[in-house]
């Protein structure tokens, strides 16, 4: 199912102004990516235009328009909105916006918009919003961490200690994205971002205690509502735990939507510290990533040892 924005929602999300055309912030916007119409305004050379896209105006545009002969730049403004794109936007660098553009937003009924960033950073702003809220996204049971900048999901069965695990780590000063319910979509292959429900921000249940909220009780730095997931933790049962890997050579992962993650599995016992080793699990996940791999150097180690003695 197609998934659709409305001008407003971006506004809301990237501080942009309204210069024009109030009435129309319910258009709807249902591409990931923008346009910047120059061509088309100083050629009049349509076959191309994105029309379903953003549009987004700097100062080149802005030049190109006016090398426009005065008599054609009325009709070049109104072809470009005919086809109603959802809005247009001019950048910080523009500090006029025409009166060809204002009379076209009237007409269309397409409204025209302010950023404060130049060019390439509102671009860059606007089509990194818009990739994660228009991608599709599905709702996992688990809990999302923020581990010293590692995103950690944390899986497994109903009551094997998620969420005590959460609070644990909370305490150790790491952050929560999520309890009990994850949001996960893919902007790109290789990319999951995991968010958090609006309904359940900063909340987190706790058996025995109740709903709490995360923020109240451990300070801003405790939540926060986005983060990419870079591995996940599967809690499990000590009757799985003969199926444990002793050095870590064999590396597991799961893969969601078309993205393979990492994948580590620890089994829940009495006198475990499990939140201390879902903390290990993630520094040694970045120390991988670093090309530091500890079973792969004492194998190694062992082998060259062995052929040594041999």
């Amino acid at each position: 199912m197609e998934k659709k924005l409305r001008v407003r929602d971006c506004i809301n999300a990237l501080s942009l102004s309204v210069i024009h055309g109030e009435a129309y912030l319910d258009n709807e916007v249902t591409r990931a990516v923008v346009s910047r119409p120059g061509v088309e305004i100083y050629s009049n050379y349509f076959d191309f235009y994105e029309y379903n896209r953003i549009q987004v105006l700097g100062t080149k545009e802005m030049n190109l328009f006016y090398m426009v002969d005065e008599g054609q730049r009325q009709e070049r403004v109104f072809r470009l909105f005919q086809d109603l794109p959802p809005a247009f936007i001019f950048t910080h660098n523009v500090s006029e916006i025409p009166d060809e553009f204002i009379a076209a937003s009237d007409k269309y009924k397409v409204p025209i918009l302010r950023s404060s960033q130049t060019t390439t950073t509102c671009i860059s702003a606007l089509g990194t919003y818009l990739s994660e809220e228009l991608a599709v996204k599905k709702s996992f049971h688990g809990v999302m961490m923020d581990i010293n900048g590692v995103g950690v999901m944390l899986t497994g069965k109903s009551r094997i200690g998620k969420s005590e695990t959460a609070l644990q780590l909370l305490k150790m000063g790491h952050t929560l994205i999520s309890d009990d319910r994850v949001d996960i979509a893919e902007p790109n292959v290789g990319i999951l971002v995991a968010s958090c429900p609006s309904t359940i921000e900063r909340m987190m249940e706790v058996r025995g205690i109740g709903l709490i909220d995360v923020v109240d009780l451990f300070g801003v730095r405790a939540f926060r509502n986005k983060k990419t997931i870079s591995l996940i933790v599967e809690l499990k049962s000590p009757e799985d735990e003969k199926h444990a890997t002793r050095l870590g050579l064999e590396e597991e992962f799961e893969t969601i939507f078309s993205t393979k993650v990492p994948k580590v599995s620890i089994y829940v016992k009495p006198g475990r510290n499990i939140a201390s080793l879902v903390e290990v699990a993630a520094y040694n996940w970045r120390l991988k990533t670093m090309g530091k791999n500890a079973a792969l150097e004492f194998t190694e180690r062992l082998e060259n040892l062995v052929r040594k003695e041999k």
